[in-house]
């Protein structure tokens, strides 16, 4: 019948879960709303620590093996060297900076997690302004039971 028809076809077509595949995209969510919660709370800190130069609390937000990508930009920094070396670097600009996490996506389980994100920063010195926008995507884990990003990638958007 048509009622049997359309009900083999939805258990065929009905998306499964990836989470455990390494280099997949994960496609189904197992986060709890604390996890959620905590990761959103993870990336905004992010952006206070950079922005009000807490350093101490910024290198707290990855982990030991982490990796930092800014591309052509900023560059790669890994592990807690790079990240000092990457505060430090951001120190020696002296500009005002002000960061914008927007349209936060996670997917994961309660112990890996990728986070897709809009990102709008400002930055200048006295009388000068400029915004960058881009995306990141995070790789997170839970150590010790706290998130922290594992891998940062900026993608910066290309001015037309």
């Amino acid at each position: 019948s048509r009622w049997h028809r359309s009900r083999a076809v939805l258990r065929v077509a009905r998306p499964r879960s990836r989470t455990s595949v390494p280099g997949r995209r994960i496609t189904v969510s197992q986060l709890s709303a604390d996890d959620r919660l905590a990761i959103h709370e993870l990336l905004a800190t992010y952006c206070h620590a950079l922005d009000l130069g807490r350093w101490e609390e910024f290198a707290g937000l990855f982990t030991d093996d982490c990796r930092l990508d800014f591309g052509s930009l900023m560059g790669v920094y890994e592990g807690g060297e790079g990240v000092r070396r990457f505060s430090e670097r951001i120190q020696s600009l002296g500009l005002f900076m002000r960061h914008y996490t927007t349209n936060v996506v996670v997917r994961g389980d309660g112990e890996r997690a990728r986070a897709e994100s809009y990102v709008l920063a400002v930055t200048g010195a006295p009388g000068t302004s400029m915004q960058t926008t881009g995306r990141y995507e995070d790789e997170l884990v839970k150590v010790s039971g706290r998130w922290r990003l594992r891998v940062r990638r900026a993608l910066l958007d290309q001015p037309a």
